[in-house]
């Protein structure tokens, strides 16, 4: 009989199909093995001895070492207290005080007072050529002239007229030509009565102080080029100062005229005044986002230095049930505020409260407290620990 042999390729396929085939059935088995594994969850961590933990709370037996971590105290009536201090500068009274400037422009020839120096009212200050000055001068002088050209005419034809070789009407217009050349006299000396200088020559003049007080404020040298639009000097009496402190917006809140101030300088240790707030801006700084705040303060003896630093605090009045708790007692998960309070003994169950910031180290909670409850005073985050970690 004949023999039939299948060619190499088909032998080559077949066997590739066969290794298919169990590959396949192999990765199934796998994957039905793996669906139905399941990793046993990590042992709870066992709880210390005399302790036991809930979802929000954390009970202590009497002997156990933890209270040599957790500590309690009482949460009292909270009582007004100061805020932080806020930077602020000492300025002058712009009520009492005057800008200095010249009247006319020119160059400064004599310089005659410093900064700081006390002055007079009236007290030469400096000097300044102007050939406007001399403008003026001889304005004045050719109305002066006009004036008596126009008074002899006037006369002239009153005469005339008194003996009936004029018109009437002649005598009319005279006196009103007399009258126009009196007004510009008048106007030519009402401008230079304005500038309030002494003359010293056709184009020199002085300028003098308009008020008493001490020189703050001086932009000025000699041979400088002054105009008559700005000033170069600022006289104040400094017996009574500003202290202005600038507050950002979002402290602002609750301050007012009559709230309660106290001022520290730096440069004068053991200095300390207290007053109340006199004004609060209505206007925020669109840069720093921070409002004045003004008080006044009197300062006979001259310690209080235009200029210099100081220190502004305000007293904060609390709502009536308001409590005030050591800041160590506030613990924060980043999303609210809560402290742990004991609600029986050793039982330590964690509270929400609404508190404000941190003052000398204690904190006022509005919310939440009420006086006279136990809370941990030290130790809270350690028990927020414990209830992390067993849950």
């Amino acid at each position: 009989m004949a023999r039939f042999s299948l060619p190499q390729a088909s032998r080559v396929d077949r066997r590739t199909l066969v290794g298919v085939s169990v590959a396949l059935a192999l990765s199934a088995v796998s994957v039905l093995a793996a669906a139905k594994f399941s990793k046993k969850p990590p042992a709870s961590a066992p709880e210390a001895a005399g302790m036991h933990v809930g979802t929000d709370h954390v009970e202590l037996a009497p002997g156990a070492p933890q209270w040599s971590s957790v500590h309690l105290g009482k949460a009292e009536p909270a009582r007004p207290h100061w805020t932080d201090p806020v930077t602020a500068r000492v300025r002058i009274d712009e009520t009492r005080a005057a800008r200095v400037g010249s009247p006319l422009a020119g160059r400064v020839t004599s310089v005659f007072v410093e900064l700081g120096q006390r002055v007079k009212r009236g007290q030469p200050l400096f000097t300044v050529t102007s050939p406007e000055l001399a403008d003026l001068e001889s304005a004045a002088s050719r109305a002066r002239v006009d004036v008596d050209v126009a008074r002899t005419e006037y006369q002239r034809v009153h005469d005339m007229v008194a003996k009936g070789l004029l018109a009437g009407k002649e005598e009319l217009s005279a006196m009103a030509q007399k009258r126009q050349a009196e007004v510009q006299l008048r106007g030519a000396h009402s401008k230079i009565q304005s500038l309030k200088v002494a003359s010293k020559r056709d184009n020199e003049f002085t300028v003098t102080a308009p008020r008493d007080g001490v020189i703050v404020e001086k932009n000025l040298l000699p041979a400088q080029e002054v105009g008559s639009d700005g000033s170069v000097l600022q006289i104040a009496e400094v017996d009574r100062v500003w202290i202005v402190a600038d507050v950002f917006e979002s402290d602002a809140a609750g301050l007012a005229a009559g709230t309660p101030a106290r001022i520290t300088l730096p440069s004068l240790p053991g200095f300390s005044a207290e007053t109340s707030v006199e004004t609060v801006s209505a206007v925020v700084d669109p840069t720093r986002h921070s409002l004045p705040v003004r008080v006044v303060l009197e300062n006979q003896n001259g310690k209080l230095k235009p200029n210099e630093y100081a220190e502004m605090r305000f007293r904060v009045d609390l709502p009536e049930k308001a409590v005030e708790v050591p800041a160590t007692a506030l613990v924060s998960d980043g999303a609210q505020q809560y402290v742990y309070v004991e609600a029986s003994p050793g039982k330590l169950v964690r509270r929400s409260v609404v508190a404000g910031p941190v003052r000398d180290g204690s904190v006022a909670v509005t919310q939440g407290l009420a006086a006279g409850e136990t809370v941990v005073v030290e130790g809270g985050v350690l028990l927020d620990n414990q209830i992390e970690l067993s849950h």
